[in-house]
């Protein structure tokens, strides 16, 4: 984005249009007593040029993954990124955040949607997509609301397994929103099924990650089955899981909802992500944001519209389901696009790959001593016990070119994998692992 800065004049003149004698005449409003009373703390100008080699040489500071290993777990993946992803998605004419508004003029920004729509409901096997999210956390939160709204319950279970980063923004979202949440044991490194059956019936739904935080793939045919009348939430951080695994529709999950960022899009500082959701088609009303259908013109042509917008933010709003405006249009975009290049086989692959480099480098873990806290099945994720020094491991490794999530409680450290490391690579890293927390 470009940097226009403003003249006097251009001020003078723009206040004269509004009708108004000096910019403070614009936040009136706000109270004295919170007002800034001194000039920004901010250093001398500089010209262009100036600016530009400063901004450069902060720039040069950062580490990205063409010049570091990723083996990083969480919820951002270093995933390859066909060019043609980057080339698409950066058309003027299509980079933007928004579903449209006037959508007669929009057919292409539909025609994405629509493709988005189509291939989370197909990856899933549940009937009904929306236009794309924020990012997984806020699509965790949409998912409670629907439930606690369908069921007239307030009250929802979560696994304590699920990532931490999304249940403190649930906390978050349910202060505000007035529900109360129940917290569902692990039973090591999987959620106990014996809780859930307690608290099913009290519950608008049980909220479960799988893979979950620690990496494991939950059973969720057996937690589903334990749901009772309550309404079962599958979350995924890692979508490439969706090329191996199970669809979460064929195991009786009522909405699956996650994090995208592993289709075509960089990891990026950890943002922006891409929020999903599908459902059964009894919750089609209640989703957030809008639906794209198909449908024809006058002329007997295909054309796309909004055929459902839940929000109603433009009328009505006190009967607005949710707050979400945007869909994340670009980082929609750019996942459509990976998953058409990529194609089922290509996603397959991926996932594939990422599983196999995932098991091998907890086997070269292993051998170097540390123990696996993953007793079941994991895909591209799983945990270790560090017994030895933990202090500035994280540094450490990145001084030696290796990314690592920070050092969990009790010495545990989440790792990942996926097709963009070698078998070199993860020997290299193990190797390195062992000899800084000696």
């Amino acid at each position: 984005m470009h940097y226009l800065p403003l003249t006097p004049d251009d001020i003078k003149e723009m206040l004269g249009i509004i009708g108004v004698d000096k910019f403070d005449d614009l936040i009136a409003s706000i109270p004295e007593d919170i007002k800034l009373k001194r000039s920004l703390n901010l250093p001398d100008p500089l010209s262009e040029t100036e600016l530009r080699r400063h901004i450069e040489k902060l720039a040069s500071q950062n580490y990205n993954p063409d010049e570091t290993e990723c083996f990083a777990g969480g919820v951002a993946f270093n995933h390859y990124i066909p060019s043609a992803v980057d080339h698409l998605a950066s058309l003027p004419e299509l980079i933007t955040a928004y579903t449209p508004y006037q959508p007669e003029l929009s057919q292409g920004t539909l025609t994405a949607i629509f493709e988005w729509q189509t291939c989370i409901s197909n990856l899933t096997g549940l009937d009904v997509a929306n236009a794309s999210l924020y990012d997984g956390a806020t699509a965790v939160c949409e998912a409670a609301r629907m439930a606690c709204s369908h069921k007239r319950i307030n009250k929802i279970a979560v696994s304590k397994l699920m990532h931490p980063a999304y249940i403190e923004t649930l906390k978050s979202f349910a202060k505000n929103i007035g529900f109360e949440i129940a917290f569902i044991e692990a039973d090591g490194d999987r959620t106990n099924t014996d809780e859930i059956k307690k608290i099913a019936d009290e519950s608008a739904c049980i909220i479960v990650q799988s893979p979950n935080y620690l990496g494991t793939i939950e059973d969720l045919e057996t937690l589903a089955a334990e749901k009772k009348s309550s309404v079962f939430v599958h979350v995924i951080t890692e979508a490439a899981a969706l090329g191996l695994l199970k669809k979460p529709g064929d195991m009786g999950v009522d909405i699956c909802c996650g994090e995208a960022q592993s289709f075509g899009n960089h990891m990026g500082f950890g943002g922006p992500h891409l929020g999903f959701m599908a459902t059964d088609k009894i919750f089609m009303r209640k989703l957030p944001g809008r639906i794209v259908g198909e449908s024809v013109d006058r002329h007997g042509n295909r054309t796309l519209t909004l055929t459902l917008r839940p929000r109603e933010q433009d009328i009505r709003r006190e009967k607005a389901t949710s707050n979400i405006c945007t869909n994340n249009g670009n980082a929609m975009l750019r996942a459509v696009i990976y998953l058409s290049l990529m194609g089922k086989k290509g996603l397959r692959e991926v996932a594939i790959q990422s599983f196999d480099k995932a098991h091998y480098l907890a086997e070269k873990c292993q051998e170097r001593g540390f123990e696996l806290v993953n007793k079941n099945p994991f895909f591209n994720e799983f945990t270790i016990k560090i017994a030895g020094n933990t202090k500035d491991l994280q540094k450490k490794m990145l001084d030696k070119g290796y990314v690592i999530q920070d050092i969990l409680s009790e010495g545990m450290l989440i790792l990942s994998a996926t097709e963009m490391n070698t078998k070199k690579s993860i020997e290299d890293f193990v190797f390195a692992l062992s000899e800084v927390t000696k």
